[in-house]
């Protein structure tokens, strides 16, 4: 039932912006913006993140938690070299995914996106899609799908060194 309902979640996405790849944020853009309350109510904006390599994970408990607990050593062992994530949920409630980060003990920022409208704004069209960022807020590379930590470490280090 929670894929039936994915399923027809991404497609409204996709018929509401009228399948006009313009809207796709692509390896070069300028990071759309983003403005939000964190899962403990601490505002989170992206410009705030400035100077640092940031990765943006959009996920959902159903298919990607795995995925969201394997960012947490890599957190631990980047963050002092300047790297931040930003893993945004969609579809789970926010009691339920900030019990998944306590029974996880995730540290990194985790936001919800209520109304996926930076799902939209990042034309985020599967679980998980993963961008990352230079220092200065330009996407350098997007994932759809899922990506091996030895892949997502390589794209980090190779940021973290400009």
């Amino acid at each position: 039932m929670k894929c039936l309902f994915l399923l027809l979640m991404l497609a409204g996405l996709v018929l509401s912006s009228g399948c006009d790849d313009k809207r796709a944020v692509k390896t070069g853009d300028n990071a759309p913006a983003i403005s939000n309350n964190d899962i403990y109510g601490t505002h989170v904006s992206l410009n705030q993140l400035k100077g640092k390599v940031v990765i943006i994970y959009f996920w959902t408990n159903s298919c990607c938690g795995h995925g969201v607990k394997q960012l947490e050593p890599f957190y631990r062992k980047y963050k002092k070299a300047g790297m931040d994530i930003l893993a945004i949920n969609e579809m789970d409630s926010t009691k339920k995914v900030a019990a998944y980060a306590k029974d996880n003990a995730l540290t990194f920022t985790i936001l919800k996106d209520e109304h996926s409208m930076l799902l939209r704004d990042y034309f985020a069209i599967g679980f998980p899609t993963i961008l990352i960022l230079d220092r200065n807020g330009i996407i350098r590379e997007k994932i759809n799908g899922n990506i091996s930590m030895e892949k997502l470490q390589t794209l980090v280090e190779k940021q973290l060194k400009n």
